[in-house]
């Protein structure tokens, strides 16, 4: 008995709760032109709080949902005795109409603390002809509006009168009044090829930012980019603007390097942010803006020619070099690293590695690099060579430079290391290794004057002379014979792994090239080839490759590589250089699909050609 009292009594006032909400839908207007927008709003209010649920739109036909947006009211009032409150809130929707006829607005659901409420469908007339929206009206009457709408006059009278003037180009907001604005700073809007320039993204707003919605990044076309700060969160900082106090918060800041001269554009950022507007009485509604920010046109001006070193690979800016044997001894035959760093404020990344000149008995045997931007605008680029001495001694090496460009001189300069020095101990690879002469020929061996022979050869002359009864000559030749096949073999056993690791080093070079023309970064592409062209060359010929031209690699490559690979080789390093340099209106034909694919394909042959040939 006492749960069906108490499942009446819920029940009642259930009932008693639901008949306090009113959920209704309304439109503006009603008769309206074919592309004309109207505002539909469902408003929901109760006399005590409730929770409300998103409505549930059904299928507009007829309509393009163009913007969204709520609102919250709260009144009170002291009535008979009793303080009553009433909570109303509003969802606007924006519809834009798309076709003519008698369109239908469907019921909306609306779900209020459980209970599944539904509006009229609402019928629009749409013709052929835009009509005059009528005066603005709300769905339910807003007693601060008119002190809003009072002070919003009041401000715009005031900023008339005290507004700064504002250069049309400076990136920053012409309206104070505006929700938010998007605005991109460059730190120069002049800058040779290969200059680094920093760019940066910010948002700025006088209310509170609810979200973010990035519609489109800038595609930054004609320029290098690399990612220096991506945010993943709106950190704001307080910032005056023209005397205003304003929120401002960094989106993505990028390091641009212009690849041609000419005219380059930093095109726009644009995002959509739901902004909660100031008012007198804190923040008000939520409303949703798109915004773009201003595009930056930059002037880039080309490296000079007549001056340009041999050797500049295209490092523009401002960098320092070190080098350093790790560790600063070692032992024959052993390998040694040589840590060769470049960094400072520039692209490291188009820096390739310094010809070395290192002595004769040092073999280079490996390398491999690693390169990398930072937050604080510069960047590195780190070399590991393995090299492995052959003799021991004291070396000198001659410091390790590079050529650069220093834009703010517009001068060209080298940036080099402090001499190196390599202390290797141990004996030469070459060397024979002496034994001690076997009882009964150790005095006569020792007595005479010059190099002692191995005593193996010694036992091998004696056992023929006594075999034969030949001269001694026989036994000169028998060692002659022996120390050339021994020299012949130790020969080829070091060509082998040099020929093995070039090739490696190539297939590595090669594997880069293919994932620039996948990601059709041509100009990456076009100077990755033609720095594997100069350094297998450059190790084939001995002259190192980075400062030489391609005359002088095959003049001192082999016979056998120039006069079979030279003119293939040239061809491909014209095209090569022109994916490089050669402005974009003229290397179309060079970057269709099939042209690359026969480019890269003819690169990898005549490069493992050239090491099959090859004699080191």
């Amino acid at each position: 008995m006492k749960s069906w009292l108490f499942a009446i009594l819920f029940f009642a006032l259930t009932v008693n709760a639901a008949e306090d909400v009113q959920v209704t839908a309304t439109v503006d207007r009603n008769q309206v032109g074919l592309g004309d927008v109207i505002n539909l709003t469902i408003a929901v209010s109760a006399k005590q709080t409730i929770q409300i649920d998103q409505p549930r739109l059904g299928q507009l036909d007829g309509f393009d949902l163009i913007n969204t947006s709520t609102g919250i009211e709260t009144r009170s009032s002291f009535v008979n005795g009793q303080f009553i409150t009433e909570q109303s809130r509003n969802f606007n929707y924006m519809l834009k109409t798309n076709r003519q006829g008698q369109l239908t607005i469907p019921s909306v659901s609306v779900v209020v603390d459980g209970t599944v409420f539904k509006t009229d469908p609402i019928t629009v007339s749409v013709s052929g002809e835009r009509k005059a929206p009528p005066q603005a009206r709300r769905a339910v009457p807003d007693p601060f509006q008119e002190l809003d709408d009072m002070e919003e006059l009041f401000n715009q009278m005031i900023q008339r009168r005290l507004r700064p003037h504002v250069p049309p180009d400076s990136g920053v907001a012409v309206n104070p009044n505006e929700a938010f604005f998007i605005s991109a700073v460059a730190d120069k809007t002049k800058a040779y090829v290969g200059e680094q320039i920093v760019v940066s993204f910010y948002l700025y707003t006088r209310g509170q930012i609810r979200d973010i919605d990035t519609l489109k990044y800038p595609d930054l076309k004609g320029f290098w980019k690399e990612d220096l700060e991506m945010a993943t969160r709106l950190n704001f900082e307080q910032v005056v603007v023209n005397g205003l106090a304003w929120q401002r918060a960094l989106l993505v800041k990028y390091a641009l390097f212009p690849i041609k001269p000419g005219k380059a554009t930093i095109d726009s950022y644009k995002a959509k942010c739901t902004v909660l507007t100031p008012s007198s009485f804190g923040f008000g509604r939520p409303y949703q803006f798109t915004k773009a920010s201003k595009p930056i046109q930059i002037e880039v001006l080309d490296v000079p020619n007549d001056s340009r070193p041999a050797n500049f690979t295209g490092a523009v800016g401002q960098f320092r070099l070190k080098a350093q044997f790790e560790p600063p001894t070692g032992a024959t035959n052993q390998p040694v690293t040589l840590r060769i760093r470049v960094d400072g404020l520039g692209n490291a990344k188009l820096i390739e590695l310094p010809k070395l000149d290192l002595p004769p008995s040092f073999e280079l045997y490996d390398q491999k690099s690693n390169a990398k931007f930072l937050r604080d605008s510069t960047s590195f680029k780190e070399f590991e060579v393995l090299i492995i001495p052959r003799e021991p001694g004291v070396f000198d090496v001659p410091p390790v430079s590079i050529a650069t460009f220093d834009p703010e001189t517009k001068k060209f300069a080298d940036v080099s290391s402090q001499p190196l020095k390599l202390t290797v101990t141990g004996t030469a690879s070459a060397a024979p290794l002496a034994q001690n002469p076997p009882s009964g020929h150790g005095q006569s061996a020792s007595s005479a004057s010059g190099p002692e022979l191995p005593a193996l050869s010694l036992e091998m002359g004696d056992s023929i002379m006594a075999r034969t009864g030949q001269p001694l000559v026989t036994v000169v030749l028998y060692i002659a014979v022996f120390g050339f096949l021994a020299q012949q073999s130790f020969t080829r056993l070091r060509r082998k792994p040099k020929k093995a690791n070039l090739g490696m080093i190539l297939g590595q070079r090669i594997r880069r090239v293919r994932d620039f023309a996948k990601q059709k970064e041509w100009r990456r592409m076009g100077v990755e080839m033609t720095n594997a062209v100069s350094f297998i060359l450059g190790q084939i010929s001995g002259l190192g490759g980075a400062n030489q031209d391609l005359e002088k690699l095959l003049e001192a490559a082999p016979p056998s590589v120039r006069n079979e690979l030279a003119s293939d080789l040239k061809d491909v390093l014209a095209q090569c250089e022109a994916l490089s340099f050669a402005p974009e209106n003229l290397i179309g034909e060079l970057t269709k699909p099939e042209n690359v694919t026969r480019l890269i394909d003819k690169f990898e042959k005549l490069l493992f050609r050239a090491i099959e040939l090859s004699e080191i």
